[in-house]
């Protein structure tokens, strides 16, 4: 039992320390909600940046299974929106992959990409005739961003460092930036401080405290077992 409760000790030792490793990440996802503070919103310079309302998350990955993010530190690999790891950003209904056309993207006629406090994510495509060599600029609106909301009081499943999925049978509300159901996103900014520093630190030493004691335990254990063992030689 001991040595059961001291694997144990130790895994979450190894988790209090990822959510230490993660502090500053973009949407940080912890191991463990006590460990949750207070977002900060900063400015930032990109016009990819955004922060989704506070109840709200980002549809990313698999139309059909998709994970949810805080990870609004977006950018474009390919001419397709994605998050800091790279995962697709979803829009519209059904979801779908946020991207610049892909004749745009190829032939690189696409600049001035942004997302806007709605959620549409649009870009200035330029054309050359080819007759009067004139420089024409429209702008394209590729789509929306997708939110996503979640039951009051559902745990959610950690996916990995800045993804969670609900457990079987919930369902998300989806909707768009101010849509009259979902607030505004903040645009130009990044959230920062999602993990509380302190109370990472504090819940990792108390980890390692209770390794300690499980440890010390042990020992008396295997020491008293010894003794008996020595008197019935």
């Amino acid at each position: 039992m001991v040595n059961a409760s001291i694997s144990q000790i130790l895994a979450e030792i190894e988790r209090r320390g990822e959510d230490l490793e993660i502090l500053f990440s973009a949407g940080a996802q912890p191991h463990y909600d006590d460990v949750l503070g207070a977002e900060a919103i900063e400015r930032d310079q990109s016009p990819l940046s955004i922060v989704p309302p506070r109840d709200a998350y980002l549809a990313t990955g698999d139309p059909v299974r998709p994970s949810f993010t805080r990870d609004g530190a977006l950018q474009l690999r390919d001419g397709v929106l994605v998050t800091s790891d790279g995962s697709q950003v979803l829009g519209g209904d059904p979801p779908a992959a946020l991207h610049i056309e892909r004749a745009d993207a190829i032939l690189g006629r696409f600049e001035d990409a942004r997302i806007d406090p709605d959620g549409l994510f649009s870009y200035a495509r330029t054309a050359i005739d080819p007759q009067t060599l004139a420089t024409t600029v429209e702008r394209v609106d590729a789509g929306r961003v997708a939110l996503a909301r979640f039951p009051s009081g559902t745990r959610l499943e950690r996916v990995d460092a800045t993804h969670v999925r609900p457990p079987p049978g919930v369902t998300p509300a989806f909707g768009t930036p101010a849509d009259g159901s979902f607030g505004a996103l903040a645009v130009r900014s990044r959230a920062v401080r999602r993990i509380d520093p302190d109370a990472a630190i504090v819940r990792l030493q108390d980890a390692y405290l209770a390794a300690r004691a499980l440890g010390a335990a042990e020992r008396t254990r295997n020491g008293m077992a010894k003794a008996a063992f020595d008197l019935v030689k």
